[in-house]
């Protein structure tokens, strides 16, 4: 890949930019990473990415959706994939209905569904 899609992931878990890092780098991707919604706003506005892997619950419960609508708002062209352990109670709990996010990944993340879901989202953005 000789023009590579940097990706941004932004949770608070150290874990899981380690794994994100190693499963994308090694399909071609740049990674970068922040460790909350504000960092990760900070990343967006100095360089943004392709494509955001978005924790929902960071450092407060909502983080993640009011991050998702700041991106929606700010760089809509980069799709957003959210991670969540709840992600099948997170509709019933808070409204997501205005997120603009491209995908919902369940924790434990599978390596397949996450290599699948960049390289659908990205090529859609062609």
């Amino acid at each position: 890949m000789t023009d590579k899609k940097n990706i941004l992931v932004i949770d608070d878990d150290a874990d899981i930019h380690a794994f994100c890092r190693m499963v994308l780098e090694k399909e071609g991707y740049e990674v970068s990473t922040a460790f909350s919604g504000a960092e990760g706003r900070t990343a967006m506005t100095k360089s943004p990415a392709d494509l955001v892997i978005l924790d929902v619950m960071m450092e407060q419960p909502d983080a993640g959706f009011e991050t998702a609508q700041w991106l929606a708002a700010n760089h809509a062209k980069a799709p957003v994939v959210m991670l969540s352990s709840i992600a099948d109670a997170a509709e019933g709990v808070f409204d997501t209905s205005c997120l603009k996010v491209a995908a919902l990944i369940n924790k434990p993340i599978s390596t397949t569904d996450l290599v699948e879901t960049v390289a659908k989202l990205l090529a859609a953005r062609r």
